[in-house]
């Protein structure tokens, strides 16, 4: 009789090193004889370890969906594929791109390299903004309210001067980060519109604000993931208090022109 079972071997450590799912507890054993997993097998042939199980389970689904789950918040090394069910993400990130979590964080440099220059802004935590946007929620995420975000309103107008004098230098996607800063994120990349930057009708002003904020035009608002960036962490990301500081400009050789150093 099949009882689905989840499996976890572990080193004597305690470090997971393979999550499993069998039909019946006895599979969780099986894997040093004749597992498919040949560095699996090799490790257990030679190595001392611990064997955990849990369930059974009411049916497959369920212990393929605990499976997933384990694998994606463990990560052990020898399992191949992040199983047949819902995977951890950070909060905010698309489901459908949870295996870009697992990937490497992204550095300024990096992002600047693989955005071909970008304009890093920051989405801070809470409810409303000054001028009554939602703010971003990653609990309850949304494409218009990251857009909303992510493009307005920044004080940019130096840099937008920089940018007008020399088009060439202007940044080519709008990035916007969430989280604290050891677990940030990307919230949604977006190509900028650089022939539009700084153009009438894109000023905000209010007379709480001591200085003019900006927002940055877009090519589509409907496309968050632009160089595959939406949803990969970031390292090294920082941004200070004051409205001048929300913001890092990276060139597209990874070099950081804003903040100066």
């Amino acid at each position: 009789m099949a009882e689905h079972y989840v499996y976890v071997y572990r080193t004597p450590a305690g470090v997971p090193v393979y999550v499993g799912y069998g039909h019946q507890a006895q599979r969780a054993i099986s894997h040093r004889g004749n597992s498919h997993n040949a560095d699996l097998r090799a490790w257990l042939n030679k190595s001392n370890f611990d064997l955990q199980i849990a369930g059974p389970y009411r049916d497959e689904a369920e212990a393929k969906a605990v499976e997933s789950a384990l694998i994606s918040a463990l990560a052990p090394k020898f399992n191949r594929s992040p199983g047949d069910g819902p995977s951890f993400v950070p909060l905010g990130v698309p489901a459908e791109l949870s295996a870009r979590v697992q990937m490497d964080p992204l550095t300024l440099s990096k992002i600047g390299k693989l955005a071909q220059g970008a304009l890093i802004v920051y989405l801070a935590p809470g409810d409303y903004l000054k001028d009554g946007r939602r703010k971003y929620d990653a609990a309850q995420p949304t494409d218009d309210d990251a857009v909303a975000n992510i493009e307005r309103s920044w004080d940019i107008g130096p840099l937008q001067e920089h940018w007008k004098r020399y088009p060439s230098t202007a940044p080519r996607t709008l990035i916007g980060v969430h989280g604290k800063p050891q677990h940030r994120f990307i919230v949604g990349a977006l190509t900028i519109d650089r022939s539009r930057i700084g153009e009438p009708g894109l000023e905000r002003t209010a007379d709480r604000w001591s200085t003019v904020r900006w927002q940055v035009p877009l090519v589509d608002r409907s496309d968050l993931d632009a160089g595959d960036l939406r949803g990969r962490r970031v390292e090294g990301v920082t941004f200070g208090q004051f409205s001048h500081q929300l913001h890092i400009w990276v060139d597209r050789s990874g070099r950081v022109r804003h903040p100066a150093s």
